[in-house]
């Protein structure tokens, strides 16, 4: 797939909103009042049914937070979501704010950090 305009990615926002109600959220800041915030809702087999964030208002940030929501949103493993991968899918990011994609990154590491590990297959079936 190719990359997406970062200029598109803004004007048609369609992962951006309100994160609460998430069943995991993280949050990731850094300088100039960046601020990241990416909540993710999971259906009965703990995959991803929906991604949502919220974001100050840099462009880069919003373009990189839409990028990783639509990958969380579309399968795979959510872990396999980092910087690189988010930068690579935007197209027409001022070099000085790529490293908005690594605020991204953290902010959904953060988020699936919280998922409670799952009991061993054997656990439910073992006695003491």
């Amino acid at each position: 797939m190719p990359p997406r305009a970062i200029a598109d990615l803004v004007a048609d926002p369609r992962y951006a909103g309100p994160v609460d109600g998430a069943a995991l959220v993280g949050e990731a800041a850094g300088g100039n009042r960046l601020l990241v915030r990416v909540g993710l809702w999971l259906d009965a087999r703990g995959r991803v049914s929906r991604a949502r964030y919220r974001a100050t208002t840099c462009a880069s940030l919003i373009g990189y937070a839409e990028v990783a929501c639509g990958l969380a949103e579309a399968g795979g493993p959510p872990q396999a979501i980092g910087a690189e991968r988010v930068r690579a899918a935007v197209a027409g990011v001022h070099r000085l704010h790529r490293d908005r994609a690594d605020l991204v990154a953290l902010a959904l590491s953060r988020a699936l950090e919280r998922r409670l590990p799952s009991p061993p297959d054997d656990a439910a079936g073992a006695s003491t």
